[in-house]
């Protein structure tokens, strides 16, 4: 199959960053969890503001931030795919699902704990 842009041809970058880009939102319109993670993201940014962090603790809130978003869209692709190949449910399947939406979880303890030690002593301290 021939293609009409070669691979590094500057069209084919900018199609890839537009479906990255309807992946986020696909993403922000279908999974519930992804716009709850979304404004807790966004709540850190404004308390980060509020608060005048650090620059060290702005690199905490951004690195756990992306870590949390990555893994929820990493969950989302197995969860499609398992839905979309695997149309019976049976223990192999249930066990994928459950093991990706655990690595959400261990994300979101992740940043729950690095947002409670940089605003905790600021909030309640």
């Amino acid at each position: 199959m021939r293609t009409l842009f070669k691979p590094n041809h500057p069209l084919r970058q900018i199609n890839s960053f537009k479906f990255a880009f309807e992946g986020i939102f696909h993403a922000f319109l279908s999974e519930p969890n992804f716009r709850i993670q979304l404004f807790i993201v966004a709540v850190s940014i404004i308390l980060g503001k509020v608060y005048e962090i650090t620059r060290i603790e702005w690199s905490f809130i951004v690195i756990c931030s992306g870590f949390l978003l990555f893994m929820e869209l990493i969950n989302t692709v197995i969860e499609e795919i398992m839905d979309r190949f695997m149309k019976n449910l049976n223990d192999g399947v249930k066990i994928i699902k459950d093991v990706s939406a655990a690595a959400v979880l261990i994300a979101a303890l992740t940043f729950l704990v690095n947002f409670s030690l940089i605003f905790g002593p600021r909030i309640f301290g």
